[in-house]
Formats: C-alpha cells, structure tokens, sequence
C-alpha cells in the first residue's frame, strides 16, 4: 500500500486525475473517498492537499502520470 500526498487547485485537474486512476485495476482512495469517482473527489475541497492511498506496491507508471498533482 503506498500513500502519496495531491493537491488540486481546479476542478479539471481532479477530472483529470480520476480519469488516470481509472485506467489501473487496483483501488485508490482519497481520504474516505473512493478516487475513481469524480464526485467523490470533487467533494473535497479545492487547493487542498490530500491523502492518496493506492491499494498496491506496484504502481510506478501511476506515480509517473499523477506527478503533477504531487503535493
């Protein structure tokens, strides 16, 4: 399991994001947030840095894609 901090400072960054979280099979939670659903992560609020937890060790090519949310 890796937790990783984001931060969002517009809504379609966070679109962006969940539709890169989406293509990997394991889960990813933001919080108490499922991050594959664009309300749940949009529910959070913007500019704030978030707690990202992938449930996977294995998961080199998503840090890749979400390192421009990388707080």
């Amino acid at each position: 399991m890796k937790h990783i901090l984001v931060k969002f400072d517009q809504a379609d960054q966070i679109i962006n994001f969940v539709r890169i979280i989406n293509r990997y099979s394991y889960d990813a939670d933001v919080k108490c947030v499922d991050a594959k659903s664009v309300v749940g992560v949009l529910s959070l609020a913007k500019s704030k840095t978030v707690e990202l937890i992938l449930h996977t060790d294995e998961c080199d090519a998503l840090l890749e894609e979400i390192a421009p949310y990388a707080a």
